[in-house]
């Protein structure tokens, strides 16, 4: 598959399950003729006092939000289709939990806390890469305790693997529904 094309699969099969509990799957790989227009766009972590293309610090694939006035982030979602490495992965890690918001087009500033749970999940591992990848999200759940910007309060990271599109999603769900009940959804 092309770049984005699973990401763009599942986001449409995450709407179906979770549409109906008030959470808009927002996401920024997309088909402009099928999918929803109000949840396509650049999800985006960002420093300083406005999101601006020059404070930008990460792009992320997905996120699962409320639809309520709270705008509150469930799960944030970054989906590695090319590379396992780890200074990439990190990457994707810090560059979110450096940032001062996350913000998407049409929905302004969205609010994450102790309920949201940010998700690298990663294509292809060899089994080697599943022991370091563990090694990795223990760290770096310890390091974001002493970071002091708004986004180190996200509650929980999650660094995992996936072999195919079926076991991507089969993840993602569930990843999504543990974080659904701290949430109070």
């Amino acid at each position: 598959m092309a770049h984005g094309e699973w990401t763009t699969q599942v986001a449409r099969e995450l709407l179906k399950e979770f549409d109906q509990q008030g959470l808009d799957v927002l996401h920024d790989h997309r088909d402009k003729d099928t999918d929803l227009q109000g949840a396509l766009g650049k999800l985006r972590s960002w420093f300083g006092p406005a999101s601006t293309n020059e404070t930008g610090l990460a792009d992320l694939d997905l996120a699962i939000v409320s639809r309520d006035k709270k705008q509150k982030v469930y799960a944030l979602i970054e989906i590695e289709e090319t590379t396992a490495k780890p200074k990439v992965i990190l990457g994707d890690v810090f560059a979110t939990l450096l940032g001062t918001g996350i913000t998407f087009p049409g929905r302004g500033s969205l609010s994450v806390g102790s309920w949201t749970t940010l998700i690298v999940l990663v294509h292809k591992p060899r089994p080697s890469h599943k022991r370091r990848l563990a090694y990795l999200e223990q760290q770096v759940n310890q390091l974001k305790t002493h970071l002091s910007t708004r986004n180190a309060s996200i509650g929980r990271i999650v660094l995992d693997t996936f072999q195919d599109e079926t076991e991507l999603k089969d993840k993602l769900e569930r990843y999504i529904k543990e974080s659904l009940p701290k949430a109070g959804v």
